[in-house]
């Protein structure tokens, strides 16, 4: 009441003034508040529209690295927050909420995030067990994307629908992968050359969506890598770039053509494998096909996958046969050809009876996409490493690993090469019990040590990602089988080859001199026996196999137990690869 009180003594002319400015205030808080909601308004709009642009012409690339940034935000506030000695008792939790969002990401975008996570769930081995379990579902067939779709890739890259240049093309793929999808056609008769009139072909399509995701996803993918690094002070991001660019050529066809052609060149080449391992031929321009980025044609082979046990044996193949092909077919081209299909899953590894040998197997490659070349002296490197590992030359393995940046010990540096326990060092102390720590404790602990392990990842050299990965598929393929096939010894063979290959000169005693070539002989004689003990011991394990009935487990389950039971013991690592049998 006092204002009031006091404007009443006030003159008229003065009563007028303030009545006069109090009443227009009012417009001025109603003029503000409308600016700030024209403002939300438009801000409003515009982000409907980008959102609408995005969704349709750019393949929600945006959103999708939008939503990729929100996840790996919300999981590193997650353990930035919760990751604690206070919270031990959660951490089982913790793991198991930033799993799911992972996965959701995964699910969600789909594309080329299927195939990212895949590699994590590669590596999700070495993870907790939340991360196992959510990266296990990645490996399974991916949605397909419709005919109108497919024809808008033909229409695109080469101006041509599918009935333009095939006899027949079928509307539902016959299978569909995290980037393409594979149509079964047949030829017209002026495509594919002579003879070729009615072939059947299998038609590769990449999905419309990857082309304009693809940067997009692989920028999300090295960011969260190098976020992750930065904030978990742990080496993750030296990998990123690297398979960036794999994975960036594993979308272009024309590139997998290339690879195809080449595979079947090198098989040509190699005497051993020739007759006994197929390539589907790749139809391009020399065959009236045009080529495109997006657009494969390959000849159409009917086989079984590498795992279907029961289609063998149908077909009286032998299982060893069968498995040793495979396990040779990736040595070679790792030892001696320094050229590997990096995804030897066993769909992308089939199986027919041989066309021309009664009774044999005949292995077909197919997806020919990642590959990868070594280059000389790290394939050397490579060679040398599994030989020492078998003539027990300590000094050359330590050698090698600290050139190779990893600092880690000689027996569990051996057995993670070989993918079997292995002691190049006896160690004749008697260990003393470690007493039980918590979750917490046991995780600070390892990151400590995978950080002294890769004490120079500049060193590292980044092929041995895909190595090791394609060592342990091919592992996974055999145990799938029932562990037939004796796959370090007859990868170890194949090494010993791609190193006498690698060998410059003469090795007489005159080149080298009487100690060089008394070590030389007396290598040899030790590789020798030590793959006749090996293969011996190998040979009592099937036998157990075939007569006693309760003994669970092949030769391959037997050695994995036995690794992951010394990557506990060793290195305080909790292996469970079951992601590789898929």
């Amino acid at each position: 009441m006092r204002p009031r009180t006091r404007i009443a003594h006030l003159d008229p002319t003065t009563r007028t003034r303030i009545r006069f400015n109090s009443t227009t205030a009012l417009p001025k808080t109603r003029s503000r508040g409308a600016k700030w909601a024209r403002r939300g308004a438009l801000t409003g709009v515009a982000v409907a529209g980008l959102w609408a642009y995005d969704n349709q012409f750019n393949a929600s690339a945006v959103t999708r690295s939008l939503r990729t940034a929100y996840i790996g935000l919300l999981c590193t506030l997650d353990y930035k927050i919760n990751f604690s000695p206070s919270k031990a008792d959660q951490i089982e939790a913790l793991h198991e909420r930033v799993a799911n969002r992972l996965k959701w990401v995964i699910d969600t975008n789909q594309g080329l995030y299927l195939k990212l996570g895949q590699a994590l769930g590669l590596q999700a081995a070495l993870l907790p067990k939340p991360y196992r379990e959510a990266f296990g579902h990645v490996f399974d067939r991916a949605p397909a994307v419709s005919h109108d779709e497919v024809v808008g890739v033909f229409q695109k890259d080469l101006s041509l629908s599918p009935l333009d240049i095939f006899e027949t093309f079928s509307e539902e793929p016959l299978a569909s992968a995290s980037i393409a999808q594979v149509h079964k056609a047949t030829l017209k008769s002026d495509k594919g050359g002579e003879g070729q009139k009615g072939k059947v072909v299998a038609v590769k399509v990449q999905k419309p969506a990857i082309e304009k995701q693809m940067e997009w996803d692989l920028f999300s993918y090295r960011s969260l890598m190098w976020a992750c690094e930065k904030l978990f002070d742990m080496p993750m991001y030296f990998v990123a770039k690297y398979v960036s660019s794999q994975m960036r050529l594993e979308t272009s066809f024309k590139n997998e053509a290339n690879n195809a052609r080449r595979c079947a060149e090198l098989l040509a080449q190699t005497p051993e494998l020739k007759d006994d391992v197929y390539v589907p031929r790749v139809y391009g321009e020399a065959e009236g096909c045009r080529e495109s980025d997006r657009i494969m044609v390959m000849e159409w082979v009917d086989g079984c996958r590498l795992n279907d046990r029961t289609q063998l044996e149908k077909w009286n193949l032998d299982l060893r046969e069968t498995m040793d092909l495979a396990i040779s077919t990736m040595s070679a081209m790792t030892f001696s050809w320094g050229f590997i299909h990096c995804d030897p899953h066993p769909g992308n590894i089939l199986v027919r009876p041989h066309p021309t040998k009664k009774g044999k197997p005949q292995i077909i490659l197919i997806d020919h996409g990642l590959y990868i070349s070594l280059p000389r002296e790290f394939r050397e490197d490579y060679c040398t490493l599994w030989r020492s590992l078998f003539v027990l030359d300590v000094p050359k393995i330590e050698t090698i690993a600290r050139k190779w940046g990893i600092a880690l010990d000689a027996n569990m540096f051996a057995s993670a090469i070989l993918l079997r326990p292995f002691q190049v060092n006896k160690n004749k102390k008697q260990k003393e019990k470690i007493p039980e720590k918590s979750q917490y404790e046991q995780q600070v602990e390892l990151k400590e040590r995978m950080k002294k392990m890769l004490e120079n990842e500049q060193l590292i050299p980044r092929e041995l990602i895909f190595l090791t990965r394609c060592q342990r598929m091919m592992q996974a393929n055999n145990q799938l089988l029932g562990s037939p096939s004796s796959r370090v010894n007859l990868t170890a063979r194949w090494a010993s080859i791609g190193y006498t290959n690698s060998l410059t000169g003469s090795r007489s005693i005159k080149s080298v001199g009487m100690s060089t070539w008394l070590k030389d002989r007396l290598d040899a004689f030790v590789f020798r026996v030590t793959l006749g003990i090996v293969d011996l011991v190998f040979w009592f394990t099937l036998q157990k196999q075939r007569f006693l009935p309760k003994e669970k487990g092949g030769w391959e389950d037997k050695l994995q137990k036995q690794f992951e039971a010394m990557a506990k013991e060793e290195f305080g690592i909790e292996i469970d690869d079951t992601v590789f049998l898929g």
